[in-house]
């Protein structure tokens, strides 16, 4: 019995190893035919992609990472890959910051923080990490057309908006990569039209969007506390269409001016543009700024603090986490394309090359000469725990940093229009978990971008900002701490220079008390804003008592919170105008030197439909400020997300400091009014404005 034993398991093990043989030898078979050849003619905007290692798999393009066609590919659109041989991982960084990350042997795209599917994940082949190249197309933002043999892709616009005041128009129009445009302004007197040619871009935007956009929006005209009613019909959108061949779209945007009024285009970022129209010249710009949520406390650098010199034994002050986004920050405000008289047609666009993403001006004087800032020295210092970067500048910066999962955890920080001042350095971080950092200059053509690299053995938790009562320096904290586990993987920055410039000031000022929040309820007084009388409810009323819940909730996080009215009365003269009243508001902020500062509103209109949270910023670099209290709103009070969006409102224009206006529901709209009148609900609602200001700077300094 134990003889028949012992030959039945060698028999065993006799057939697992020929299985597992054969095994081996179908895995190497499937390995060698993984990548069948293809020959496959791509086109973006007309210009012809060379690809070198670029196949079929299960019926489905892939290109190699390494693919120098797959670089071109996607510089054409202004965007960068990120790829290191013998790595799992490749990461695609679109013209507007957009991270999308790919895994070998994983089905999912994440694109920022959001993943989807893939039908074919990235593999390994003949040594080459392989991609599907049309998802990833596909999540670059480009059109695709497949023909015979191959596909024809294009950039697209992707958003359009209109905003409408008594004073203005703005039509904002956003696209996939860095928009280039020509402009036409002819017509009769009183009926001009303002045309806008984007050559080589296919159209996103939905028909329904197009004709939304028609619309004026109901809304506050900037100015006024009292109750919306819709701005003049000064500009009308008469239409956003494609044409062209799949090859080489175009799309052309109509706008319709009033008699007398004037136009402005206003480059916002590299893929978003601002149509202004107006019948002041005054109402033609638009001030933009370059704040940034992080806030860095003054360390001098210039000789290594030890950890056992730092005040107190204590590590350096936590600084706030900068804010995933994606709008670029500009460094100036641009000035305006004047299109009242007929402007001249600007070159063509060639079909053979991608527009090279700047658009038309009527007059040189319309485009200043570049300049770049100068980083002029870089030193380390450290505390415990805690290695700092100081980079010192000449002038305005924006930054775009992006980070990598486990197990690769390297991160770097591309500071643009920058100039590194002597060679590249290495930098000796005194953290175990860190092996290796450098600066170096990693692009002279066609951005001027210094990079930091940071090279961890492990995750480690940083943060980047301008340092505190230092204005001329970028402060990068690398902690040995691990990140927190929802910690955004990518985001972007700016540093704004007191050395001066030959653009306007920046409206944005660090804050001189970077703990105080200012929250402003709106109306009150002889202004009891929008009113729902069969339910009782008056909006002065309610925005008071939503501001003292999220004035108690931030002070117990260790915040110091002002109200700019804490009962009901104006903030202002009381005999004064509504100008007078805003100002007084702003007055109270931009004295006291606030980080932040929230205006709570509750909205109204003249239909009973629309619903929801709704949070509006101003300057582009607030955007990320409006997105994160506006997740937080929607999460915690589960009602319709009804957007994150841009307006030209008094109280967020002349506040100094990263501000935004928060609409908590209708109160024209029954289901929003009913919970309205509930203590709960107005909790929920102090709830998510709450995690939504620690979500954008991560808690107070301490």
């Amino acid at each position: 019995m134990n003889w028949f034993r012992r030959a039945t398991l060698c028999q065993a093990a006799i057939l697992a190893a020929v299985l597992v043989s054969v095994a081996v030898a179908l895995s190497a078979a499937v390995e060698a035919a993984e990548v069948a050849p293809a020959h496959l003619q791509v086109y973006v905007s007309g210009h012809s992609i060379a690809f070198a290692s670029v196949g079929e798999r299960r019926g489905q393009p892939v290109v190699a990472a390494t693919d120098p066609g797959l670089a071109e590919l996607v510089a054409l659109i202004g965007g960068r890959v990120q790829y290191e041989p013998g790595t799992r991982f490749v990461v695609f960084t679109r013209a507007d910051g957009t991270l999308i990350t790919l895994t070998a042997g994983s089905n999912a795209l994440t694109v920022d923080d959001a993943s989807t599917a893939l039908t074919l994940s990235p593999f390994t082949a003949d040594g080459k990490l392989y991609v599907p190249l049309l998802p990833v197309a596909a999540a670059l933002g480009l059109y695709i057309h497949a023909f015979r043999g191959g596909y024809a892709m294009a950039p697209q616009i992707t958003g359009l908006e209109r905003y409408a005041s008594t004073r203005r128009t703005i039509v904002e129009v956003q696209a996939s990569a860095p928009l280039s445009w020509r402009s036409s302004f002819a017509g009769p007197p009183d009926r001009r039209m303002l045309t806008l040619t984007f050559a080589g871009f296919a159209n996103a935007v939905p028909a329904g969007t197009v004709g939304a956009a028609r619309k004026t929006r109901i809304m506050r005209a900037p100015g006024s506390v009292n109750q919306a009613r819709p701005g003049p019909r000064q500009a009308d959108v008469e239409g956003l269409e494609q044409s062209g061949a799949p090859g080489f779209p175009m799309t052309t945007l109509s706008l319709r001016a009033s008699k007398g009024w004037l136009t402005a285009v206003h480059r916002i970022s590299c893929c978003s543009l601002d149509v202004v129209m107006a019948r002041s010249p005054k109402d033609l710009v638009i001030r933009a700024s370059a704040p940034s949520p992080a806030v860095v406390t003054a360390v001098r650098p210039a000789t290594p603090t030890p950890p056992s010199a730092a005040p107190g034994g204590s590590a350096l002050p936590q600084a706030a986490w900068p804010a995933a986004g994606h709008q670029s920050v500009p460094t100036a405000a641009p000035a305006p394309e004047v299109t009242d008289v007929e402007s001249p047609q600007s070159e063509n666009v060639s079909p053979g090359a991608l527009p090279s993403g700047e658009g038309p001006s009527p007059s040189p004087s319309a485009s200043p000469r570049q300049t770049f800032a100068k980083i002029t020295s870089v030193s380390v210092a450290s505390a415990r725990g805690v290695g700092r970067i100081v980079l010192s500048v000449t002038g305005p910066v924006s930054f775009v940093w992006h980070r990598l999962a486990e197990p690769d955890n390297r991160m770097w920080i591309d500071i643009y229009q920058a100039e590194l001042v002597g060679p590249a350095q290495d930098l000796t971080l005194p953290l175990p978990e860190v092996r290796a950092a450098r600066i170096s200059q990693h692009e002279l053509v066609p951005d001027h971008v210094v990079r930091v690299a940071i090279d961890p053995t492990e995750p480690v938790d940083f943060a980047i900002g301008p340092i505190q009562g230092a204005p001329n320096e970028l402060g990068i904290d690398v902690r040995s701490s691990p990140p927190p586990p929802d910690a955004p993987t990518s985001g972007m920055g700016g540093l704004v220079s007191t050395v001066p410039q030959t653009s306007p000031p920046p409206a944005v000022v660090a804050p001189t008390d970077p703990r105080l929040i200012v929250i402003d309820p709106g109306h009150g007084g002889n202004d009891p804003g929008a009113m729902n009388q069969s339910a009782g409810l008056v909006e002065s009323h309610l925005t008071l008592s939503i501001a003292r819940r999220v004035q108690a909730l931030l002070m117990r996080d260790g915040w110091r919170v002002t109200l700019t009215r804490d009962g009901d009365y104006e903030v202002g003269d009381p005999n004064g105008d509504d100008k007078q009243e805003l100002q007084a508001r702003c007055d109270v902020a931009n004295a006291a030197g606030a980080r932040l500062f929230i205006s709570i509103h509750i909205n109204a209109s003249v239909s009973s439909m629309p619903d929801g949270m709704t949070t509006y910023y101003w300057r582009p670099a607030d955007r990320a400020f409006a997105q994160s209290i506006q997740q937080a709103l929607v999460a915690a009070t589960g009602d319709t997300d009804d957007g994150v969006k841009r307006d030209n409102f008094y109280v967020i224009h002349h506040t100094v400091m990263p501000a935004v206006l928060v609409e908590a529901g209708y109160l024209s709209n029954s289901h929003d009014a009913d919970l309205l009148e509930q203590p709960a609900f107005l909790d929920r609602i102090a709830q998510g404005i709450a995690r939504g200001v620690n979500d954008f700077t991560g808690g107070p300094l301490r």
